[in-house]
């Protein structure tokens, strides 16, 4: 057959595909993150794969393909089966009938190519020019906890014996790193990065994609010479899932959010201003800056009854706090105090924080206005500086943090996120108010693009190729896909700045300095098209903003320095 194009169980798929699209284009708005992405993204992987495995010339090879889209295909049924539980009405009738039709022909074309590729081979079967017949194909399906694995081994005809035993070695070898893997994912998810090294004659290297926010996807190799002229390889693939933050937050939105309420409120006393806000299951930390620098500048809150927030404890860490970034038992401080521009605080006692340490940047005498942490590495940024403005951390020890890196920017560093292997900055540069830096070796970090946004950068978001950029004009929505061609999908003039953003499903909740709208619900299910969902006025300017299990807590330039807001069952 010269073309996969006719493969009949190829153009079934493809009707199949189509059917799905739109189906899920009658899902609610929702599921855009949810069902309606994974129902179409496992469709599409039938088609692919069977495509994929016509251009493969091994049998096995192709029996693999053909696996994997049989594989697509069972996600996609049950996803079918979840849809119609939750939403009845729609029609799936078209959708159900075309998915049995795939099975059937991927099952039927499997097991006569497996019959195939069992049959022994005989004396006087010879390869085809250029080709090794293969003589052995392991596959191995394993699934542990909620983690898909495949590891595939293929290797020719010389050597058999030596072979297996090399091939069983790597597949130890595979396992031992997708282990480890794991572990590392369980215990700092961020941490989790592409790397490589080689020992006793194997090579085993792990690369890490991001997915979404939530999850990366890790591919093991482990490379062995067979002999001078072949190279033998194992792969192993593995989707890793970020529990810790997905359980924190909790479930998606819920309930009518066109008409969010205040569940509560808390003062924090005179001449305090709220800057920063993170939550962590029922406690909020608050980041203070008070006109009388002698004054408690970070704030433990208990909110376990939002409607009546009670402040747990209160410390003074020195001058002012500007900017929060939570992880594991330590909160990371940006302090304006210019000798001491990161702070962080031991928070493992709730009821008795206390500064572990203070450091100074390398060079710069700046007030600090941003920080995020991520893995072993604290990322700060500070005022317009004559030194290096943005600085990288090594605080795999609280208490002695080192310096590893920093960078001149020449303009305030607003706000940093990092995901995976990149940084992305806002900033006050006129030519580049958005910037991306690889960070796969935060030891040299290095600038890989930009963005001219033409206002000031000042709060950013990143998940699914898509960076949420906050100016001081408004919302801009940028695709991120490819770092060269960084390009702006839409935008939205929120009438102040966007001091801060956190987005969840559909909407993108901002803190804005709109003295009339502080509070601004932006729909961003079409990202071409920004419309504003719902809003609130507050006394004071927002600052900062977090999210956990469908509440959106705030902070405020203003004595009452946290508002927390819900929607409307």
């Amino acid at each position: 057959m010269d073309s996969y194009k006719q493969l009949i169980v190829w153009q079934k798929a493809i009707n199949l595909v189509e059917e799905i699209y739109t189906v899920t284009a009658n899902l609610p708005k929702t599921e855009t993150y949810g069902l309606t992405s994974q129902m179409r993204r496992a469709a599409v992987s039938i088609p692919s794969n069977i495509a994929e495995s016509q251009k493969r010339k091994d049998l096995p090879e192709y029996l693999q393909f053909l696996r994997i889209s049989d594989g697509s295909a069972a996600e996609l049924e049950t996803q079918l089966i979840i849809s119609k539980r939750l939403y009845p009405t729609l029609n799936y009738l078209r959708s159900e009938s075309l998915l049995e039709e795939v099975q059937k022909m991927l099952r039927v074309l499997i097991r006569r190519l497996n019959d195939k590729n069992l049959k022994p081979k005989t004396s006087n079967l010879k390869p085809r020019s250029g080709q090794s017949i293969l003589e052995i194909v392991i596959a191995m399906a394993i699934l542990v906890g909620a983690i898909s694995t495949v590891i595939v081994v293929v290797f020719g005809n010389q050597s058999i014996s030596v072979d297996a035993q090399n091939a069983q070695e790597a597949t130890n070898r595979a396992r031992r790193v997708v282990e480890e893997a794991r572990a590392a994912a369980r215990q700092d998810f961020a941490s989790l990065q592409t790397s490589s090294t080689t020992a006793n004659g194997f090579t085993e290297s792990i690369l890490v994609e991001e997915i979404d926010q939530y999850t990366k996807k890790a591919t093991v190799r482990v490379e062995w010479e067979a002999d001078p002229l072949r190279t033998e390889k194992i792969e192993l693939v593995t989707i890793l899932t970020d529990w810790k933050i997905a359980q924190q937050e909790s479930g998606g939105l819920s309930g009518d959010w066109t008409k969010p309420q205040t569940l509560g409120t808390i003062n924090l006393g005179p001449g305090v201003a709220g800057q920063d806000i993170e939550v962590l299951n029922a406690t909020i930390f608050i980041a203070g800056l008070a006109s009388d620098k002698k004054k408690k500048d970070f704030f433990v809150i208990n909110v376990a009854i939002p409607n009546t927030p009670t402040v747990t404890t209160s410390i003074d860490t020195g001058p002012g706090l500007v900017a929060l970034s939570l992880a594991g038992t330590y909160v990371y401080a940006a302090n304006t105090d210019k000798n001491a521009q990161l702070q962080i605080i031991d928070i493992s006692n709730e009821s008795a924080p206390s500064v572990v340490s203070s450091t100074g940047l390398q060079g710069n005498t700046e007030e600090g206005r941003s920080v995020f942490v991520g893995g072993s590495y604290a990322y700060i940024g500070t005022e317009e500086s004559s030194g290096n403005e943005l600085q990288i951390f090594n605080v795999s020890d609280p208490f002695n943090p080192s310096s590893v890196w920093t960078g001149e920017i020449g303009a305030d560093v607003n706000d940093i996120y990092v995901s995976g292997t990149h940084m992305y900055v806002a900033t006050s540069r006129d030519d580049m108010e958005f910037m991306i830096f690889d960070v796969s070796n935060p030891q040299s970090a290095q600038q890989v693009g930009s963005f001219d946004a033409g206002a000031d950068g000042l709060s950013i978001f990143v998940a699914n190729n898509m960076a949420h950029l906050g100016t001081n004009s408004g919302l801009l929505t940028l695709d991120i896909a490819n770092l060269n061609t960084i390009t702006q999908l839409g935008s939205f003039a929120t009438g102040g700045a966007v001091n801060d953003i956190y987005v969840r499903d559909y909407i993108a909740f901002l803190a804005t300095a709109n003295t009339n709208l502080e509070f601004q619900a932006v729909n961003i299910s079409d990202p071409g098209n920004l419309i504003l969902h719902s809003s609130f006025n507050f006394s004071q300017i927002a600052t900062g903003v977090t999210y956990k299990d469908n509440v959106v807590y705030m902070s405020v330039r203003s004595n009452d320095s946290l508002h927390i807001i819900t929607s409307t069952p």
